[in-house]
């Protein structure tokens, strides 16, 4: 069916007003025009300004929703499980906060301001999860940076040398993200691996399921099982134990104290007796140069990390009353990156806030990373990452 501005409004619920303001913001466009020169939509244009309106109720903002409607052809069906999915993250998160809030009135007078900052942080956390986890083209980005590398060893290869996997154990990754880590040491695993794979975005997930199904492909040899699942670390359960390996690869940080301390008791309560609990961090230098950058072009950005309150060199201190710490070790590895864009992308990957302050005038921070490189046209950020290996 063709429908006029007015009749598209009335048939979705919303104004009139509210179609043309999403026309002008050109991410609601008419399929034709009447002899009269007005706009003409269809039944397509129904169902892209069914997910705008529900995007923009999700708290998406005008450009991120531009972002996510570049695809030509939608399917209606996926469109509205993709928004099922977001209303459920959106539910846990409202949960997050109430937990919080919760704690914060549970708590002794001299640790009521840092449970109040850190219902703070879960409120302003919702973008940052939202752009960094609604898809996988973010972690890519922030993958495609350590191409870089100056180590000849792989950061995944070094983890897992340290882990120490044999064959038949039973594996848990809390914080899977796509899967990456596996998919990048498939090739290296030993057989009949039992791999337990949670995360709590769906959208990290969903590619997850796509990463393993690659593997299972590949190497059918190997007789690797996947168990995929959904499960937040700020309250974690799980229904099985005797693990060998617990791992939580990058996002301790992002979990709260007060929920990382209860969660290592329930990994400690997960570990077979001789099972082991490791966790990768980075340490305070962690790109240094590219943040210190990054507040040179703009003194009033955040960088995600600066509120951060676990570091590879505070872990230990923070883990060993709940398990033996074998060792804290740091992998010897920095970046010389020759590709300015590149860096602008990582940059922006950080945040929608980043992302729109850089936008604003990307030449400039363009020509101030070209500042910071040395004469063969490399940028030298140090990494600062490593591994915290813990027995039961």
């Amino acid at each position: 069916m063709k429908y006029t501005a007015g009749e598209l409004a009335k048939k979705c619920g919303v104004s009139a007003r509210t179609v043309r303001f999403y026309d002008e913001k050109d991410i609601l466009n008419p399929c034709g025009y009447s002899g009269a020169g007005y706009r003409i939509y269809d039944d397509e244009s129904a169902e892209r300004l069914q997910k705008i309106v529900m995007l923009r109720f999700l708290d998406f903002t005008i450009d991120q929703i531009s972002e996510m409607m570049k695809e030509k052809n939608f399917n209606v069906r996926k469109s509205l499980y993709e928004q099922e999915k977001l209303l459920i993250e959106k539910k846990e998160h409202i949960q997050r906060i109430l937990n919080a809030v919760k704690d914060a009135e549970a708590a002794p007078d001299e640790r009521l301001w840092d449970n109040m900052l850190r219902i703070i942080e879960i409120t302003k956390e919702r973008e940052y999860v939202t752009t960094q986890y609604i898809n996988e083209d973010n972690l890519k980005k922030r993958i495609s940076i350590h191409d870089y590398s100056t180590s000849g060893t792989g950061f995944y290869s070094w983890m897992l040398e340290k882990i120490e996997l044999s064959c038949g154990m039973k594996v848990m990754d809390i914080g899977c993200g796509n899967a990456a880590f596996w998919k990048s040491i498939a090739a290296d695993l030993p057989e009949q691996l039992e791999i337990h794979l949670l995360d709590y975005s769906a959208g990290m997930l969903e590619s997850a399921k796509r990463t393993v199904e690659e593997i299972e492909q590949q190497y059918p040899q190997k007789k690797l099982k996947f168990i995929i699942d959904k499960r937040d670390a700020e309250d974690f359960n799980y229904p099985t134990a005797e693990f060998d390996r617990i791992m939580a690869n990058h996002m301790l940080y992002h979990v709260n104290y007060e929920s990382r301390l209860r969660l290592y008791k329930k990994i400690k309560s997960l570990l077979s007796a001789k099972g082991r609990f490791s966790c990768t961090l980075i340490g305070r230098r962690h790109f240094l140069e590219l943040n210190n950058m990054m507040r040179e072009y703009d003194p009033e950005i955040h960088i995600p990390s600066s509120s951060f309150d676990i570091w590879l060199e505070t872990a230990k201190q923070e883990l060993e009353p709940y398990f033996k710490v074998l060792w804290v070790e740091e992998q010897k590895n920095n970046l010389l990156v020759p590709d300015e864009e590149l860096i602008c992308e990582y940059a922006c990957s950080y945040s929608q806030e980043i992302k729109e302050s850089i936008s604003r005038d990307k030449e400039s921070f363009l020509r101030l990373v070209r500042g910071k490189m040395d004469k063969d046209g490399y940028m030298y950020i140090q990494k600062s990452t490593g591994i915290v290996i813990c027995e039961k």
